[in-house]
């Protein structure tokens, strides 16, 4: 576990944003292995900065970091409540970067309904389990778990999202 906590604290230096090590490139350079990319500090802080800009009251923004065969990240930023949903084949993990939420995980989906890319969304979770999210926290989502993320008023929460197993977009 030690080790995980280790790698897990380097992983989150690159990404959080804070002036890492004096990184000011983004992108791939001619050196460096095919489909390598590094986005360093600055790029996650102004587009952060972007998505903070352009939330005004709807639910949710995003912006795609990457998309890769089978998995994909992005940085999101919520001001709202985000509907209840599971995904039957994709896993989820989230990076809390700024605000805090509440997440809800596992228990049973209710009302659940088929949507497109083999996800489920309800109206509510029933027993699932009640879990703080502060900048720093990292949570796995394993597919066909139900999850949600309660926001509290007035103070939207930022996290990078990977999508691992993820459908094909349509």
């Amino acid at each position: 576990m030690w080790t995980r906590l280790r790698v897990s604290g380097a992983f989150l230096t690159v990404l959080l944003p804070f002036n890492v090590h004096g990184q000011t490139e983004t992108g791939s350079f001619t050196d460096d292995p095919q489909d390598f990319v590094l986005w360093n500090a600055a790029y996650v802080e102004a587009a952060a900065d972007r998505l903070y800009k352009s939330l005004h009251d709807k639910d949710l923004v995003w912006e795609t970091v990457g998309n890769y065969a089978g998995h994909s990240a992005y940085l999101v930023l919520r001001g709202k409540t985000d509907t209840p949903e599971l995904h039957e084949t994709e896993s989820d993990i989230q990076i809390s970067m700024r605000g805090t939420a509440t997440s809800v995980v596992g228990g049973n989906l209710v009302n659940a309904e088929k949507r497109p890319r083999k996800q489920q969304r309800g109206t509510a979770i029933e027993g699932g389990k009640h879990r703080q999210l502060v900048p720093g926290a990292i949570m796995h989502i394993p597919p066909g778990v139900s999850h949600q993320l309660i926001i509290g008023p007035d103070e939207p929460y930022l996290y990078l999202l990977i999508k691992i197993d993820e459908e094909p977009l349509l």
